[in-house]
């Protein structure tokens, strides 16, 4: 079965290189991120914060990987899908979707921005920015329409 990140590959030819196809990884396959995954992919210092309202950060491959363990405990699983990415001098940017399908049924689309700076082939930042008003309304039951069924079947059909 083709992941999100071979559908990736395919798509965008920046994929190629050694930081994108690790800062891509990361963003696209994190629900799948094992402890031992985030010794690889995260230098010691690495820092990871939530940027959509100053909040969270944490810094180093175990307290990432607990801080991601958090929000899939509520999940049942997740599919990313990369819109764009860019990488020069180490940064990569990356624009995506993720699409949360929530233990009690419901699911989700919520657009996130990634910005990573690589370093010696490691991840030596990685910074999210989101709608935090928009995960909230999603989370409580307030959002309205059914976005993520919609873009999930379109990935799937481009796929």
């Amino acid at each position: 079965m083709k992941t999100a990140f071979d559908a990736a590959i395919e798509r965008f030819p920046a994929l190629r290189s050694p930081g994108a196809m690790l800062a891509a990884n990361c963003a696209l396959e994190w629900y799948e991120l094992t402890p031992a995954d985030a010794e690889v992919m995260f230098t010691a210092d690495c820092v990871y914060q939530n940027r959509c309202d100053q909040g969270t950060l944490v810094v180093g491959p175990a307290e990432i990987y607990k801080l991601l363990d958090v929000y899939r405990s509520m999940c049942e699983r997740f599919e990313g899908v990369l819109l764009n990415i860019l990488e020069a001098d180490g940064v990569v940017l990356l624009e995506r979707e993720e699409i949360t399908h929530l233990k009690d049924g419901r699911s989700f689309c919520l657009p996130v921005m990634d910005s990573f700076v690589i370093r010696d082939g490691k991840i030596a930042s990685f910074r999210e920015y989101w709608d935090l008003a928009l995960l909230t309304q999603h989370l409580d039951g307030t959002a309205t329409g059914d976005e993520a069924t919609e873009a999930f079947e379109q990935y799937k059909s481009e796929a």
